[in-house]
């Protein structure tokens, strides 16, 4: 009889171990080589995990490389274009903001290129403080210039906001962020006065993601209620399903990075995991493949690092 209690509790045991394993972890690290050397950064996907895209020190351009070929391809040599652009949700078109400088005051071009044919289409032209663009669901680009919100659908043809179809976007503007639902904004700065930076909506839009200089990262809901507070956790990503958020966990010594570890904290706060741990290798700004079964992030010297995971969930 006590042989059987003891069989039983330890079956117990190995059904706890299995229900509470790790729900995400790292199966391997790697840095992904890309042919010709040199730095690269802020690597991401797009609408599949085949293909990572990057750019080069000061957002120089837009590269890519796939994953199983090993090619590599050059989407842009315009200056600038490596920060914040945008694909298409089947992939097939990336939106960006191109920079130059005349006289020391910069003025931007948005334009889109199409991947699969090499077209170029110039939106918008020379002009000054423009944000990088943003794409609705419907397809169609959207950016801001100093308060201004214009919308260019397939015709390129300027909308009004108030004839938006349903969707709600975030932009940054003077250190604070402009929320816009369907057509209405409004300054969204729940926590007062500050710098917000790193913000984005969840994949279902109805919570939003920030960090406060100085203060942490959070998230609200659309009214601006907390619903969690992250505390130090830098450069945020939701994950596809929006149940995890990644972020990097990042030392410096004034000068220079000593020190950065990815780590992913649940949505609801309860469960917070690091997915690497090196002394030499400082790892920053993930994102997440469309599967979930990745992230990418760069490290500090500019190698891009891939890691494949395996969920439990």
């Amino acid at each position: 009889m006590k042989s059987v209690f003891v069989q039983i509790f330890m079956l117990f045991l190995v059904f706890q171990f299995v229900t509470t394993a790790q729900p995400i972890k790292v199966k391997e690290s790697k840095e992904i080589i890309i042919p010709g050397g040199g730095e690269h950064y802020f690597p991401r996907f797009a609408s599949n995990d085949s293909t990572i895209y990057f750019t080069r020190a000061y957002y120089d351009g837009i590269e890519s490389i796939n994953l199983f070929s090993n090619e590599l391809k050059t989407i842009t040599s315009d200056p600038g274009s490596g920060f914040d652009y945008q694909f298409t949700g089947n992939g097939g078109k990336v939106f960006y903001r191109t920079d130059k400088y005349v006289n020391g005051k910069k003025y931007s071009d948005i334009k889109s290129i199409n991947l699969q044919t090499k077209q170029i289409e110039l939106i918008e032209s020379g002009k000054r403080n423009l944000s990088a663009p943003k794409i609705l669901k419907s397809g169609n680009c959207i950016f801001k210039q100093d308060a201004d919100i214009t919308v260019n659908n397939k015709q390129k043809q300027t909308m009004q906001l108030n004839i938006i179809p349903q969707d709600t976007m975030l932009f940054y503007s003077d250190n604070n962020l402009i929320l816009l639902i369907d057509g209405q904004k409004r300054v969204f700065d729940p926590l007062g006065e500050g710098s917000y930076l790193w913000s984005s909506l969840s994949p279902d839009k109805s919570k939003i993601l920030f960090t406060l200089m100085g203060k942490g990262t959070y998230v609200t809901d659309l009214e601006g209620k907390v619903l969690l507070d992250l505390g130090y956790a830098n450069a945020p990503q939701w994950s596809p399903d929006g149940k995890w958020i990644a972020y990097m966990e990042d030392k410096d010594d004034g000068e220079k990075i000593i020190s950065s570890e990815i780590m992913l904290l649940s949505s609801d706060g309860k469960e917070k995991l690091q997915l690497t741990d090196s002394k030499t290798i400082h790892e920053q700004f993930p994102e997440w493949s469309p599967s979930m079964n990745a992230i990418v992030c760069h490290s500090a010297d500019g190698k891009i690092i891939y890691l494949s995971l395996e969920k439990n969930y």
